[in-house]
């Protein structure tokens, strides 16, 4: 008797969106009780009186650090969203590289809480470096997965689409993998090194929009 190969088991959309909606409201909200307990801190208003000055500079850096956090998280999250709307059916595959992506998400308020104490520490920029590439890679091979041969998507999406996705994908890995080096080297220019996420975004939308009107103007009419 023939052997029938079994069917690929598909999942409603709609129970990870759920899910995946949870998680980043979760992390959300941790990461600004994170800030608050910091801020009551007693200790932490210790070397106000003594140098106001060099108080604020020192938490300047700590506030563009936490901006950078939730910066990262606001991306994926748009990311995320505008992923959504092209996924018509997942399968188990695809639920756990979301699962593993879900996880280093939900960690995610623990480097910056770490950062606002101990921003200079080699150990804690790692920290929170490796957890953005693995986010990154997670969230990247969550795309391509689905996009393949549009095993997960709707069939009417661009191969242009696709690969504008996966290149706007690949910035935030980049830049954690460039944060990683440049903390091996200059820890001092670790936060400099993660505004090259702003800062990619803006030049790739750029040249992807540039690149999109010359591609619009030499269809045939």
């Amino acid at each position: 008797m023939e052997h029938q190969a079994d069917p690929v088991v598909t999942i409603p959309v709609h129970r990870l969106q759920r899910i995946t909606d949870i998680i980043f409201a979760f992390s959300m909200v941790l990461f600004i009780i994170s800030g608050m307990l910091t801020f009551n801190n007693a200790d932490f208003w210790d070397g106000y009186e003594a140098d106001p000055a060099g108080f604020v500079t020192g938490q300047a850096r700590e506030l563009l650090t936490s901006f950078l956090v939730f910066l990262f998280m606001a991306i994926y999250w748009t990311t995320h969203v505008g992923q959504s709307k092209y996924i018509i059916r997942v399968d188990t595959t695809y639920i756990w590289i979301n699962i593993f992506y879900l996880f280093f998400i939900s960690i995610a308020p623990l480097p910056n809480a770490l950062s606002l104490k101990f921003g200079d520490d080699i150990y804690v920029q790692q920290f929170f470096n490796l957890d953005m590439l693995l986010i990154g890679i997670f969230s990247y091979f969550a795309w391509y997965y689905a996009t393949k041969g549009h095993r997960l998507v709707i069939q009417h999406l661009s191969g242009r689409e696709i690969r504008e996705t996966n290149w706007n994908m690949l910035i935030e890995p980049l830049v954690a993998l460039i944060a990683i080096l440049v903390s091996l080297t200059y820890p001092v220019l670790w936060e400099l090194a993660l505004l090259l996420l702003p800062i990619g975004m803006i030049i790739l939308t750029i040249v992807l929009r540039k690149s999109k009107k010359k591609a619009e103007k030499e269809k045939p009419g």
